[in-house]
Formats: structure tokens, sequence, C-alpha cells
């Protein structure tokens, strides 16, 4: 991770600093940002929060856990509400993986996810989005501060961010994701932070993190492949039920001016290498995005299901909010 030692002076981060007795100054918040970012720089940390997403259907609740291994080594534990983990991001010097511990399964692939979308997860990004937005506003309300801020890339499914740090530490809070509604759609609740972790380098190794879970979701072990029909589709769009494969594959293809082809099946064992993908997240859970010019197929795993969304009509945000609504649902 790159220090910021100089660059937040020079980008003017805190706009609009709430007037009134006790406020902080300019000055001190970018004194004490400055000196957290350079101890990050030569430290390691370990964080874990509840997120909440809102979708059409309700909500989901995960649990997660981040560990960062200076200088830039990670791995982002995501599990549901009852702590157990099913997928692992992990980035280390041999590239960027996701894990699934129950299936046994690694993706690897490229990418510079972390600098791009993951920063709500990881608390020297955080840090980075702040000191890096040339648009901050500042407010503090009790023993916090909310730093709001235009979303980094810009897509169709957020716009705005509050991260909210404990004045005087600066220890992260809270970090809202917002629509365009100005309606919360990602809220991630930080539980625990904790400063000069010692890791081993098998912690962020991919199959041996793999290794340690227990397959639970082989084909053998299913007696009946379920379903899923998106519950968000593009307007104009209407499905054709295609035969199955097999009884354990489904094929959807959905025609229109946005039509898309939806696989769903069980995965097995193994190691999956896609070198050209990158990471899309997927609040909650991860997605990797492959192709090239108008074609792209968007990959994921959830609750023991295989799932892949291809099509050259769709842009990337309409492919993610088609894959966000098919969480939380039981098959056909």
């Amino acid at each position: 991770m790159r220090k910021v030692t100089g660059l937040i002076i020079a980008t003017g981060i805190v706009v609009g600093l709430v007037a009134g007795c006790g406020a902080p100054t300019k000055q001190n918040v970018v004194s004490k940002l400055e000196t957290q970012a350079e101890t990050l720089d030569a430290t390691n940390y370990q964080t874990t929060a509840k997120m909440t997403v809102q979708m059409d259907n309700g909500s989901q609740t995960y649990y997660i856990v981040t560990s960062y291994d200076s200088p830039n080594t990670y791995k982002i534990a995501l599990g549901d509400a009852n702590k157990q983990i099913n997928q692992i991001i992990v980035k280390n010097p041999n590239g960027m993986f996701i894990v699934s511990p129950s299936l046994q399964k690694v993706f690897r692939f490229n990418g510079n996810w972390a600098q791009n979308q993951g920063h709500i997860y990881l608390y020297d990004q955080i840090l980075q989005q702040i000191v890096n937005s040339n648009n901050v506003k500042l407010a503090k309300s009790g023993n916090n501060l909310t730093f709001t801020m235009p979303v980094t890339p810009q897509n169709d499914v957020v716009t705005t961010q509050k991260v909210e740090l404990a004045q005087g530490t600066y220890a992260p809070k809270q970090v809202v994701l917002l629509d365009k509604q100005n309606k919360a759609v990602v809220t991630i609740d930080f539980l625990s932070f904790q400063q000069g972790m010692k890791f081993t380098s098998a912690e962020f190794d991919p199959q041996k993190l793999a290794q340690s879970g227990k397959a639970t979701t082989t084909m053998a072990s299913m007696s009946e492949f379920g379903y899923i029909e998106p519950l968000q589709i593009p307007t104009g769009d209407k499905l054709q039920l295609q035969q199955p494969q097999s009884s354990d594959d489904m094929l959807m293809r959905y025609s229109g001016p946005y039509g898309f082809t939806l696989e769903e099946w069980r995965p097995t064992a193994g190691v999956a290498g896609l070198p050209s993908a990158e990471l899309v997240d997927l609040f909650g859970v991860p997605g990797i995005l492959s192709g090239s010019g108008n074609a792209h197929q968007l990959t994921w795993m959830n609750n023991g299901v295989e799932f892949s969304l291809t099509s050259s009509q769709m842009t990337v945000d309409q492919m993610r909010q088609v894959a966000i609504s098919t969480f939380g649902q039981v098959g056909k």
C-alpha cells in the first residue's frame, strides 16, 4: 500500500467542517490522518465487522474478518450472520484469489481490487479514500467524525459513501454506501480493530485455506438441485427456460433489449484460473468479471451454488444488480 505522506495537504480533503465548540480543526484532522496512514504502512491490523445489505426482497447480514499484513497482503473472510465463513478473498505476492473452504474451491485472477473497490473492508484503504477524494464533507457527532464523499469508481448501484471514525484515535466505526435516493444500501459496523497483529504466511495461502474447510456441498451429497430466478431483470426482458443439461445444472435465457444468460450448477472442488478477470464486489459475495469488448461474464458462488451470468447487452452495473437479486432466495 503506497504511502500518503504529503498527499493529504496537497489534496485539501476537508470541506464544510461543522462549526461549534469542541469541533476539530482542519489542521488537526489532516495531521492525525497522515500519522495514522504512515503507521499502517509499517504495521499489521485486524478488524471484525457486521455488514447489512438492503435488497428488494429484504436484507442480508454478513460477518467480516479482515486481516492486513503489511505492506500489501490481506485476507477478507466473509461469513453469514452466525459467523460461519463461506468465502475468503486473499491477496498475497502470488496474486488475487477467492477461496470457498466448504467447497474446497479456489479461483485465481489478477487485479488491484483493494484500491478500486475493496476499500470498504480495509481500514488503510478507507483512509486512502478520504485522503484522495477532492470532495469530502466532515461532520462531528458525539465522539465520532463522519466523512461524506462520492463513491469511487462511480456506479449505478451506490453513489455516496459515509465513513465514521472515532475522534482522537480515528479507529473505524462505520461505513455506509447510499444510492441515488440517499438510502442506505450497504452498512458496515466495525466491531473490533486491533493493531500490531502477527500473522503467518499459511494464513494467506489459498490452498491451505481451501483444505481447511470441510466439503459439505458436493454433488454427491445434494439430493436435489433447486434453481434460483433473479428478482430484478432489466425492463423488457423475458425468461426462456432451457432444458437443463443435468439434474444439477440449470440454464435460463432472457431475451429482450438487455438479453442475458444465467447458468447455475453445483460446483466441484479444485482450482480455476481466470488470469484476465477482475474481482467485482457484490456486497458480501465476491464475483469475478471476465470477457472483453461488450461481452462479459460474471461468476459467483452463493449457498453452495455456482452462478454464471453472460451478456453482450448489459452494463457491468446491471449485471451486478441482477446477481445481487438472487441472494437470500430458496431454490425452486
